[in-house]
């Protein structure tokens, strides 16, 4: 079975839905599968099982899924400060406060802990369903992402586009 990216056309338009109603398709195909979601936005966060904290929607989506939660879910959440400021939680422990500007600069500290997360649900799952972030075309982010194109060209997910 091959992992899969659900990318959107933008912003809300349904990745966290189709995301654990995929995965619920794939149980009952007898699959056994998680979400993922590398970089998550949110101020709404949930305790995972192990005791880290992940976004909200990557806990409703394991709920929906029956299956475990931990930091390998959500690695790196953001959630929004004062001004160009974000809380930068990193394997489900707050890491730091960091301008816009310096999280993208730094960006590229955080693939190892992505990819860590990525392996870990990949060797325990028949399949891992990535959840992106925004929309995969935006020119202006391309080199700044962590949940879309750089997790289905390092780990050769199928794509589905909402």
């Amino acid at each position: 079975m091959h992992n899969i990216s659900i990318f959107g056309t933008s912003s809300d338009a349904g990745k966290s839905t189709i995301t654990w109603v995929i995965g619920r398709i794939l149980q009952e195909a007898g699959y056994t599968v998680t979400p993922f979601k590398a970089q998550n936005v949110s101020n709404n966060a949930h305790v995972a099982n192990d005791g880290s904290e992940i976004a909200i929607a990557q806990h409703f989506q394991a709920k929906a899924l029956g299956v475990a939660t931990s930091w390998h879910n959500n690695p790196v959440l953001l959630k929004s400060g004062r001004g160009s400021s974000a809380s930068l939680i990193v394997g489900g422990k707050s890491a730091s406060d960091k301008d816009v500007r310096e999280y993208y600069r730094d960006l590229d500290t955080l693939k190892p802990t992505v990819k860590e997360a990525f392996s870990f649900l990949d060797a325990r799952y028949d399949c891992v369903i990535a959840e992106g972030a925004g929309s995969p075309v935006e020119l202006n982010l391309m080199d700044k992402d962590l949940s879309n194109i750089f997790i289905a060209t390092e780990y050769h997910t199928k794509i589905i586009l909402v």
